[in-house]
Parts: structure tokens; sequence; C-alpha cells
């Protein structure tokens, strides 16, 4: 937790979400679950990220396990393996976490940012298939609600398993999102 007037942390903020699908190794692949864990953890640590949303982790203490400068302020069952939302350490030293729905697969936790801003940040990890539409909306909408009763700054990360058909729906829940996904992402193949 902070202390009004101080911050933890001093500079850009860089996040990373990954379904890491049980560190399992896809069947065209000679690789082992433990070669896909090593390589799982470089790309993530090549990245340098501050916060860590992982879905499909093998089992709740993988990703404290695998990265030694974070601290896990969540672990939470989902429908495959867990959800985890990881600090970088520097980070977690003034973190507050989130209660949540315990029966919804997401972790959440505030920080404050150097600019005095207080922030949500969320890993989820939601029902999958598309009949599946308004078990993943009640579920949007919980977690949506739980942080904005609360927080001005939300992020969501995770595997939200949404359709296209979905998005107008969840992305106007709660006064309106915005998919950073659509929005901001970078292909390294541009």
């Amino acid at each position: 937790m902070s202390i009004r007037g101080t911050t933890c942390y001093s500079s850009n903020l860089t996040l990373l979400s990954w379904n890491i699908a049980m560190t399992q190794p896809s069947a065209a692949s000679n690789r082992n679950s433990r070669e896909c864990a090593r390589l799982i953890r470089k790309e993530c640590l090549s990245r340098s990220p501050d916060v860590i949303a992982l879905q499909e982790s093998p089992f709740p203490s993988w990703g404290v396990n695998e990265f030694q400068d974070y601290t896990s302020v969540g672990v939470q069952q989902s429908h495959c393996g867990y959800v985890d939302l990881l600090l970088r350490n520097e980070l977690a030293a003034c973190y507050q976490s989130i209660e949540l729905n315990p029966h919804h697969p997401s972790v959440a936790a505030s920080i404050i940012l150097p600019n005095e801003i207080q922030i949500a940040i969320s890993s989820s990890h939601l029902a999958p298939f598309k009949d599946n539409f308004p078990t993943r909306a009640q579920q949007c909408n919980d977690l949506m609600t739980s942080l904005t009763n609360e927080f001005d700054n939300c992020i969501l990360l995770g595997d939200f398993n949404m359709r296209a058909a979905e998005d107008e729906y969840v992305e106007n829940l709660c006064g309106g999102w915005e998919d950073a996904w659509k929005a901001y992402a970078v292909f390294e193949d541009q």
C-alpha cells in the first residue's frame, strides 16, 4: 500500500498477458512441457513487464516459481488451470488486493502510479465456447462493475474468449470500455 504523497514506481508501466496453455507443447512441436515453460519465461522476461497476467497456469504457484522477481497478488482457478496476476517486486511493494466474486476466474489488484493515479488491474480467463456467451457476459459485467464501483481507471487483461459478435455488448458495459487489442495491438510481423 502506498502512503499518500509517495509512489511505488517511477517509469512507464509495461503489461503482458498470456494464455500459456498449461505449458503444453502444440501437437506439431517436439518440445516437452519443461522446455515450453523455459521458453515462456524467457519470452515474458524479454519484454521486461511490470505486470504479468497469466491464464492457464498449470498449478497455483507456477507463476512465482518461474518469475522470482515477481509477486503473485492473486491466483484463481478457471475452467482450465489457473489465472495469476504477477507484479514486479518493486511494484508489488504498494499494491492492494481487490476482492472479486470468488466463483469467477479473475484476480485483481490496485496500484498507484507516479502521477498519483490509482489503477485497478485484473487477470481473467472467462468461460469458453460460443454457447457460453451468457456466462461470459455475466462474468464481464460482474468484473467491470466490481472495479468501476471503486476505481476510475481500470485495466482488464486476460483471455476473455469473446467472439466478434459479443464485442459491442461487452464494450458497452458499465459506461463503455476500449478494447486495447483492437486499438493498439502491435504485431511484430508488420
